[in-house]
C-alpha cells in the first residue's frame, strides 16, 4: 500500500549549492539546492532559481556563475545565504567565506567550499516562476586532501568532503552515509541471467 501526496517536492538527496554571482569586486551568494548534471558531453549543470532574489539577473548580466558545494562544517553560513537578501548584505562579509578567483570566469569561487565548479551560462528559461539556467562546466576545483590520486577524478573522497545535504521538503539538512555498492557494477549478475 502507498500513500497519495500529489504533487510534491521531495527529490532527495540534494547537495547545498552555494551559487556566487558577479566579480571580484561584487558579488552574491544564494544557497540552492534544485541543482542537477544535465549532460556529459560538454558537462553542463542546471540550477533553478525562484524569481523573487536578484542573483538570477546577476547570473543574465554576467553570463558566468560558479557552484560551490558546501560541506556539514559551513551549514550554518550556507543557510545564512539563502535566507538572507544580497542587496541588503555582503553576504561575504557578513558569513566571513573567503572569495578567490576564478580560472575561467569572473565569477569567483568560495575558499571554504571543498568543491568549486566554473559555469558559463549557456541557457535560460522560465519554467511558472523560476529560472532555470544551464551552465556548461568550464572548470572544477576539488581540495588536494580531499582527492586519494590527483590523476583521477573518480577518486574524491566524498567522505572527506561531507557534503551538506539537504531534504526540501522537510527543510533539514543531512550528512552523507556510508557507501553501499559500486554503480554500474552491483547489477551485473542480473543482467547476466537476463542476457
Amino acid at each position: 500500500m502507498k500513500s497519495k501526496l500529489g504533487p510534491q517536492r521531495i527529490m532527495f538527496p540534494l547537495p547545498t549549492a552555494l551559487v556566487v554571482a558577479g566579480n571580484m569586486e561584487r558579488s552574491n551568494i544564494i544557497t540552492i539546492a534544485w541543482i542537477n548534471m544535465l549532460t556529459g558531453l560538454p558537462p553542463t549543470l542546471g540550477v533553478s532559481i525562484g524569481s523573487k532574489g536578484y542573483s538570477a539577473e546577476l547570473i543574465k548580466k554576467n553570463k558566468d556563475f560558479s557552484v560551490n558545494l558546501a560541506s556539514v562544517e559551513i551549514m550554518r553560513e550556507a543557510d545564512f545565504c539563502g535566507i538572507t537578501s544580497g542587496e541588503e548584505v555582503d553576504k561575504f562579509s557578513a558569513t566571513g567565506l573567503t572569495k578567490i578567483p576564478s580560472d575561467k570566469i569572473h565569477s569567483p569561487i568560495i575558499q571554504e567550499c571543498p568543491v568549486n565548479i566554473e559555469c558559463k551560462l549557456v541557457e535560460t528559461r522560465m519554467t511558472g516562476r523560476t529560472h532555470q539556467l544551464v551552465g556548461e562546466i568550464l572548470q572544477t576545483h576539488v581540495d588536494e586532501d580531499k582527492i586519494r590520486d590527483t590523476k583521477r577524478p573518480d577518486s574524491i573522497d566524498i567522505l572527506s568532503i561531507n557534503p551538506l545535504i539537504y531534504y526540501s521538503r522537510a527543510r533539514e539538512y543531512w550528512a552523507l552515509g556510508r557507501k553501499v555498492g559500486d554503480a554500474y557494477k552491483i547489477g551485473y549478475e542480473l543482467k547476466q541471467r537476463n542476457d
